[in-house]
Parts: C-alpha cells; sequence; structure tokens
C-alpha cells in the first residue's frame, strides 16, 4: 500500500522569492502531459511561514501572514492558500486581496485558474476597476470571470457604482474593458435624485449613458415616466422615454409614442400621436 509523501517546511521568516519561485517553476512543469502551459513565467511566493508539499497530490500549502502568489501582473494575497500543481489552481482564503494594474478585488475566499486566467470570488467581493483617475466598484457575494478580458458575471445582490450612478440588482454581467455592466433581476439604477426600474438595464459608465428595456419606470422629484424602453443620457440630463410612453406630474399626463424629457428643466417634448391631459387644481 502506497503512503502519501508530504514535505513540512517551517518558516520563522518570510521566505526568499526567488526560492520559492524556483520550487513552484520546477514542481509546476511536472503537469500532466497535454496540459496548457501557464503563459506568465513562474508563481512567486512570499511572506510565507509555513509550507507544505504533498508528493501524491501535487498540493502546496502555504500559511504566512499574509501570504502573497505573484504570477506575471496578478498578485494574490491571503492568510492562507493552496496551489495544486497538477490543475494549476491556487485557492485562497482569509483576506483575499487581488490585484493587476488598474484592477483591484477584495474576498473572503478566491481562486485562480492559471491556465486561462479565470477567477472565481465568494464573499463580500469587492471589485474595483479604475481607468483615468476613475473608479468603479462592484459588490456582490460572488463573482467570477477571466482577468485576460476583464469580464465578470456578479451575482446575489449586486450593485455596482461610478461617480454619481450607482445600479443594483440580482446580476450583472461587466465588462470592463468596456465599462459596460448589463443588470437583470429587479435593476435599478440611481443618479443624483433619479431612479430608474426596468426588467433589463444596460449602463455604459464611463459614457454615463443608461438604458432600461421593458416596464420601464423613470422618477425624479415630482416627476414620473413610463415607457418600453427608456434611455439616459446623464451628462445631458436628457431622458427618452420610447414604446407607449407616458409622463406624469402632479395630475397632468403626456401620452405619445416618444417623450423626450430634460430633466434638469422637466421639460418634455412629444413625438407620435401625443396627447395632453391636464387636471385643473
Amino acid at each position: 500500500m502506497s503512503r502519501s509523501r508530504s514535505r513540512l517546511i517551517a518558516v520563522t521568516r518570510p521566505l526568499g522569492a526567488a526560492l520559492v519561485g524556483l520550487f513552484i517553476a520546477v514542481f509546476s512543469a511536472s503537469g500532466p502531459a497535454g496540459a496548457q502551459a501557464p503563459p506568465a513565467g513562474p508563481i512567486q511566493i512570499t511572506g510565507a511561514t509555513l509550507l507544505e508539499y504533498d508528493e501524491a497530490t501535487g498540493k502546496w500549502r502555504l500559511e504566512g501572514a499574509p501570504v502573497t502568489v505573484t504570477r506575471g501582473q496578478s498578485v494574490v494575497r491571503a492568510a492562507r492558500a493552496q496551489f495544486d500543481e497538477r490543475a494549476r489552481i491556487v485557492t485562497a482564503e482569509g483576506g483575499v486581496e487581488m490585484t493587476q494594474p488598474g484592477l483591484a478585488l477584495r474576498a473572503d475566499a478566491a481562486e485562480l485558474w492559471l491556465a486561462d486566467e479565470r477567477i472565481r470570488a465568494r464573499g463580500n467581493v469587492r471589485l474595483t476597476s479604475t481607468r483615468e483617475g476613475q473608479a468603479a466598484t462592484l459588490i456582490a457575494p460572488e463573482v467570477e470571470g477571466l482577468l485576460l478580458t476583464r469580464r465578470f458575471v456578479a451575482s446575489g445582490g449586486v450593485s455596482i457604482t461610478r461617480g454619481e450612478v450607482t445600479v443594483t440588482g440580482r446580476r450583472v454581467e461587466y465588462d470592463d474593458g468596456e465599462q459596460v455592466a448589463v443588470v437583470t433581476g429587479e435593476p435599478e439604477v440611481r443618479y443624483r435624485d433619479g431612479v430608474v426600474t426596468a426588467d433589463v438595464v444596460t449602463a455604459w459608465l464611463g459614457r454615463e449613458h443608461v438604458r432600461g428595456e421593458g416596464a420601464v419606470r423613470l422618477r425624479r422629484a415630482d416627476l414620473t415616466g413610463s415607457a418600453r424602453r427608456v434611455d439616459v443620457r446623464l451628462r445631458e440630463q436628457l431622458a427618452t422615454l420610447s414604446g407607449g410612453a407616458r409622463v406624469e406630474r402632479g395630475a397632468d399626463r403626456l401620452d405619445a409614442e416618444e417623450i423626450e424629457v430634460e430633466l434638469d428643466r422637466s421639460r418634455a417634448t412629444a413625438r407620435g400621436n401625443p396627447r395632453l391631459t391636464i387636471t385643473p387644481p
């Protein structure tokens, strides 16, 4: 009967990155035949106070304060981590932080697949992307995506904020390259004193453009609007409701196929069979 062999290294000070980087580079090269080679070179580890390697399973167990795992431009920090050299997966837990240029992620636990740069984070996930000094922050219980394309799916009560715009919903597909968020599951957009709800919301965060589709409701101060679709250009403070559009202010009502509303002045322009109903006070 074969027995699992492990090598335990107790460290009283942070272990040198070059030494551990050499260990991981050598062992990870012995993965299964045909496996995709990691594109970003060897893995380096610093801050470890305990290292355990199991030759039978090909897994490293790491502990530190914190352990720092670096590969290319990706850096993962956590209280505890495990590296599976055969599957090429880094699993981390305990105050996990992952950073790349312009991107930072925090979570209770995370897994990073080195072959395709896929990441899955769980528990109090906070993903922050910074471009030209402006940050977009996504908060969710769970986030999964590809670091190479920077496309992520967040689920379970999600919010994403950039500047004065906050979008919430149960599920968000976020393309960080284009800074586009597609939100489903009771999506809601808040901007200054305005609110938009719909079946599906698409937010172009960099352009400050929001589109709601299906059962649209728009509210701002004493003005409300409804339609099948709305496009809100936040910089211009201009909302275009289309498809059975209706705008109400107090007891007065305007119906048309399309209504354009200047939100900062509460001024409306109707096109396509407009009908105005005024109720005297």
